[in-house]
C-alpha cells in the first residue's frame, strides 16, 4: 500500500551519507526493533549520538511489553544511543527530558503544541501520536548507555491505523491537514534531545521538571493504573514530584507515588 507523503530530499541525503544533523545514522529498510539494534551497537562501543533509523518497524518496543508498528514512508522509527554524564540513579530522568525535547521539536517544525502523558506518550487533541522507551545498559568496560527509542506517526493517514485504534491514535498529518518532512523533524529532534540531555548533565533537572509540568495532560484528571503487582487503582493525578514520579490521590485520599505501570485517563483532556 502506497501512503501519501512529500518529496523529502533530506531523507534521501540521510540514507546516502549515513548522517543527519551531525549524528551518525544506521539506516535499515526494515527491522523488528530499532532499540534492539541500537543496544547491540552500544555494547560494541558505538559512539554516543548514533541513530538507528528504520523505514518499517514491525515490533518496536513499548512499555510493559507493548509494541509500536511503523508504516513505511509515513512515520519515524528511531533509536538514539546516549551516554549521559549522569550517576546511574539519575538515568531514568532521561525519559522526562526526551519527552520535553520531542514536544519542542514538533512545535518548532509544525506549530502544533503536543502534551505529555506520564511517563512517555505525546498527545494531540486527546489522541496519541508518539511514544518512546528509554532502556539503560551497563556494557562491560564501557560507560553506561541509555538507548531512547521513538515511534512517531508523521504522515500516516487515519485509514492506515487498525480500526480499533482510530479513536485513540493520530498523526501530525491528520492533526494539521498537511504532510511534513520527516528529515526536518528528525534533525530537530536530534538537536532538542542533545540540548535537554546537556541540561541534565549541567544539573538542571528542576528546569526539565518545570518544562514537563507545563506540558502535562494528566494533571487533575481521573485515571486508573495497573500496578506492578497487577492491582487496578483509581485516583486523580497530582502531577509529578521532584523526582519525576507520578503522584495520584486515590478515593480514600491516599497519595501514591507511581514509579511504573499502565496509566489510563478516564476523562477527556485538552491537548
Amino acid at each position: 500500500m502506497k501512503y501519501p507523503g512529500i518529496d523529502d530530499p533530506g531523507w534521501t541525503a540521510m540514507i546516502a551519507t549515513g548522517s543527519i544533523a551531525g549524528a551518525p545514522v544506521m539506516f535499515l529498510a526494515e527491522t523488528e526493533s530499532t532499540n534492539e539494534v541500537a543496544l547491540a551497537l552500544a555494547r560494541q562501543g558505538q559512539a554516543t549520538g548514533t541513530l538507528v533509523v528504520a523505514e518499517r518497524q514491525s515490533r518496536g518496543r513499548g512499555r510493559l511489553g507493548k509494541f509500536w508498528v511503523t508504516q513505511p514512508e509515513t512515520g519515524l522509527a528511531v533509536s538514539m544511543i546516549l551516554r549521559p554524564r549522569l550517576p546511574p540513579a539519575e538515568l531514568a530522568r532521561i525519559t522526562l527530558a526526551v519527552g520535553v525535547a520531542l514536544c519542542r521539536a514538533v512545535a518548532a517544525v509544525t506549530g502544533l503544541v503536543p502534551g505529555l502523558k506520564w511517563p512517555n506518550d505525546l498527545f494531540l487533541h486527546q489522541r496519541k501520536f508518539c511514544g518512546m522507551l528509554a532502556e539503560a545498559d551497563d556494557p562491560a568496560g564501557l560507560q553506561p548507555v541509555v538507548v531512547v527509542g521513538i515511534g512517531m506517526n508523521v504522515n500516516t493517514p487515519k485509514a492506515a491505523f487498525p480500526e480499533e485504534l482510530r479513536a485513540k491514535v493520530t498523526s501530525l498529518r491528520d492533526e494539521s491537514g498537511r504532510s511534513w518532512s520527516r528529515s526536518e523533524l528528525l534533525a530537530t529532534m536530534v538537536d532538542e534531545i542533545s540540548r535537554k540531555v546537556a541540561e541534565l548533565e549541567q544539573g538542571d533537572f528542576a528546569g526539565i521538571l518545570d518544562q514537563w509540568r507545563a506540558l502535562d495532560v494528566t494533571f487533575g484528571r481521573e485515571l486508573t493504573w495497573l500496578s506492578q503487582v497487577g492491582q487496578v487503582v483509581t485516583g486523580v493525578s497530582q502531577g509529578i514530584d521532584d523526582q519525576g514520579r507520578l503522584l495520584v490521590r486515590d478515593r480514600e485520599g491516599v497519595v501514591h507515588q507511581v514509579l511504573s505501570g499502565d496509566i489510563n485517563l478516564r476523562k477527556r483532556f485538552s491537548k
